[in-house]
């Protein structure tokens, strides 16, 4: 979700091109098979769940990520979300691993053109469950503007980075015109598919992302809260708490919250009815919501629809993503 320039991409550009003939396609459940997205395993039985970084002398990961990659092995998780691309028809083929990246403390998921892959950090979601867990906290003492559960809030945000890639991974392949910031865009594809999935499928996507970027204004990324807008990730250490900071290809944290919440509304304003009388989206917003969403549908069905398979989607809608769990809302 940060830069795709980060060190994991240079490491992957460098390296996988001339390793990837040696390595085998992981499987997924059949009639939801495509075999122009794949989950590559680099050794043999890691099902794309990589022990390693990208780098050739990579370590094994720690016992803790370990144990992280196991929960996402016994989940499906890169299977169930090859599945769930099944009605894509791409021109070129995607691939899906999970890997320690550049094995660094804090590493952000990422779509690599240069490779067609999309890379998930166990790191990013070793602190995304941290982020839940002190969510959770925070609603045990004051009032969030609706109720969640920690289940619904690392499900959706693990599926709205997924999407966020996604959403670049289907610019590059598809060569869509992106009219504005791509990262606006891939924050707009992110919070659009989960729209046409139901109920359940939204608002646990929805308010996954949008908690948290809420949850990053809070810790200092947005001055409308009070406090200078920090960027730890900038090479330039002046920009890291300045206001420079801004030169960052992705929006603010806040306005980034408000943005999903409007197209959630816009796209279904019954389901996300309470996010407007809980005043987490301002009336004056909301009030346009419609249109915004209108746009960005008008967008999708221009570029992206006529790449999807419909049979196939039938089957896709069909079937429960989440678990009952991870969409229970407290």
């Amino acid at each position: 979700m940060k830069s795709i320039l980060h060190a994991a991409v240079l490491v992957a550009a460098m390296f996988l091109p001339a390793a990837l003939t040696n390595w085998a396609f992981a499987q997924v459940a059949p009639g939801f098979s495509n075999s122009k997205i794949v989950l590559y395993e680099k050794e043999k039985g890691d099902r794309g769940y990589w022990r390693t970084g990208l780098a050739s002398d990579s370590k094994q990961i720690s016992p803790e990520r370990m144990a992280l990659r196991e929960r996402m092995m016994k989940r499906r998780v890169l299977e169930q979300y090859a599945e769930f691309l099944s009605p894509l028809r791409l021109p070129y083929t995607l691939l899906m691993i999970a890997s320690d990246c550049s094995g660094s403390e804090w590493d952000s998921p990422y779509y690599d053109p240069d490779n067609h892959l999309i890379n998930m950090c166990y790191s990013f979601i070793a602190e995304a469950e941290k982020s839940a867990d002190l969510l959770v906290q925070l609603q045990n003492t004051q009032k969030l503007w609706t109720p969640v559960s920690r289940d619904q809030l690392f499900a959706g945000l693990f599926a709205s980075v997924l999407l966020h890639e996604t959403g670049h991974a289907i610019f590059d392949l598809l060569n869509v015109p992106v009219f504005g910031r791509e990262e606006d865009a891939a924050d707009f594809m992110a919070a659009f598919i989960p729209l046409q999935f139901g109920t359940e499928t939204a608002r646990t996507v929805i308010k996954g992302f949008a908690y948290y970027w809420a949850y990053s204004a809070a810790q200092g990324q947005d001055p409308k809260l009070g406090t200078p807008r920090v960027n730890p990730n900038s090479p330039e250490p002046q920009c890291r708490l300045s206001f420079c900071s801004f030169s960052d290809e992705h929006g603010s944290a806040s306005q980034r919250m408000y943005n999903v919440i409007c197209l959630a509304y816009g796209g279904d304003p019954v389901t996300f009815k309470d996010f407007v009388d809980a005043g987490w989206l301002p009336q004056q917003r909301a009030q346009d919501c419609t249109r915004e969403y209108q746009l960005l549908s008008a967008a999708f069905n221009k570029t992206v629809l006529p790449f999807i398979d419909q049979e196939q989607m039938k089957k896709v809608r069909a079937r429960t993503w989440f678990t009952a769990e991870e969409t229970k809302e407290k």
